[in-house]
């Protein structure tokens, strides 16, 4: 019977990957900057840990793949802390070149000894009371990983604070804090990591999960709410058609239950005539009200709209 250790983490990192793969495509698309760029390759990676995390949990009995699908979820998280620390760099407006430099240059001497298979290797399975989860070997290095990992993240926060307090507006003060919280989720997830390295507390991997979703969930608010990375135009055709999806659902059913209820038996033995019908009133009512929605949800964009 599957857990609910496996059940619930499925469901958390589903659901990370559908929205962190909808932010991906978003920030492409509207995104010309290079920070804009930096950010998409992080949403990348965490929306092949959340891929990689939820084939584990639906695929847990199949022990054989679990490594496999282990290293291609894990080994691309180490770019995560360089990633968001030249983002940050970048993001304020006041690069350190040579702390860019350096954090990357640490990164990719990290990779020497994991291709020797010496350092992060990812090989057979602990089996758990609550299911079963790939191994990463132990290894002198490991605390290392934690201190880099915390030590990165920490300081693109922090550089991300002193950027926000020479912020000159409330909006601009609102993105960095929407950004500083989201890193902050996404550095403390990095628990669910520990149930790979022997350490049996179940509840470590759904938290894992949930933090990682809250990230995704606060860059996903930020977009709506306060257009985070300028993607006014997406939401508002987005407004506009769901607006008038809704009516005309209503306006078809609403028709269509008139005639047939006062025209029934004129009509009858002809449903496709009052299908027909109740299509024809909704295409009618909603061109003129099609117009004004667009007016209306322009003006209030245009009121709104400022730039990322």
């Amino acid at each position: 019977m599957t857990s609910f250790i496996l059940i619930i983490t499925a469901i958390e990192s589903g659901f990370g990957f559908l929205l962190t793969s909808t932010i991906l495509y978003l920030v492409l698309s509207r995104g010309r900057k290079a920070y804009h760029y930096l950010f998409a390759a992080f949403l990348l990676i965490c929306v092949i840990w959340d891929l990689g995390t939820f084939l584990i949990m639906i695929r847990n009995e199949h022990t054989k793949e679990l490594d496999v699908i282990g290293r291609i979820a894990i080994l691309p998280c180490t770019f995560i802390p360089p990633l968001i620390f030249h983002f940050a760099n970048l993001y304020t407006g006041r690069p350190i070149k040579w702390a860019i430099a350096l954090v990357w240059g640490f990164t990719g001497a990290a990779w020497v000894p994991i291709l020797a298979g010496v350092f992060y290797r990812i090989e057979g399975i602990y089996t758990y009371e609550w299911g079963n989860i790939f191994r990463v070997v132990p290894s002198v290095l490991d605390p290392m990983v934690y201190i880099f990992w915390f030590g990165i993240n920490l300081s693109a926060c922090w550089l991300l604070f002193k950027s926000l307090k020479r912020a000159t507006s409330s909006l601009e003060r609102r993105h960095h804090l929407y950004i500083i919280s989201g890193f902050l989720a996404v550095t403390f997830a990095v628990v669910k990591a520990l149930v790979t390295m022997g350490i049996n507390i179940s509840f470590l991997l759904p938290l894992g999960m949930f933090l990682s979703d809250i990230f995704v969930s606060i860059i996903g608010l930020a977009i709506i709410k306060d257009r985070l990375f300028d993607i006014t135009v997406i939401i508002k055709k987005g407004t506009l058609y769901s607006i008038l999806a809704g009516l005309l659902a209503f306006i078809y059913s609403f028709s269509e239950h008139v005639l047939i209820t006062y025209f029934g038996k004129l009509i009858e033995g002809y449903s496709e005539v009052a299908h027909l019908l109740s299509i024809a009133v909704g295409i009618a009512v909603l061109m003129p009200v099609k117009q004004r929605l667009e007016r209306g949800i322009e003006k209030y964009f245009t009121v709104r709209k400022v730039e990322f």
